[in-house]
């Protein structure tokens, strides 16, 4: 079944592993803003970990079926969590 967080996640997770090949070298953080700020609902933690994980990738050289393994990756590490959004 899927949740709305779970929807919110693969759509952070996406948006980061297009932004990365492109911003990971020069700007880690642009791509860490980006997610808070399309994602207010995506806790901090996770956009911590998705930034750094898509960063690392990105630095790599990494081909696409790689980052297809990421994203899956981190898809499993994360929604394990439970609710992803941040508390008022």
């Amino acid at each position: 079944m899927t949740t709305p967080s779970l929807d919110m996640l693969s759509a952070a997770i996406a948006d980061a592993c297009r932004l990365a090949p492109t911003f990971a070298n020069e700007d880690g953080e642009l791509i860490f803003d980006h997610l808070v700020n399309k994602f207010p609902d995506l806790s901090t933690d996770a956009a911590d970990v998705i930034t750094r994980k898509v960063c690392v990738n990105a630095t790599a050289g990494s081909n696409a079926r790689k980052w297809e393994g990421l994203a899956s990756d981190l898809l499993v590490v994360i929604a394990p969590w439970g609710d992803l959004t941040r508390p008022f």
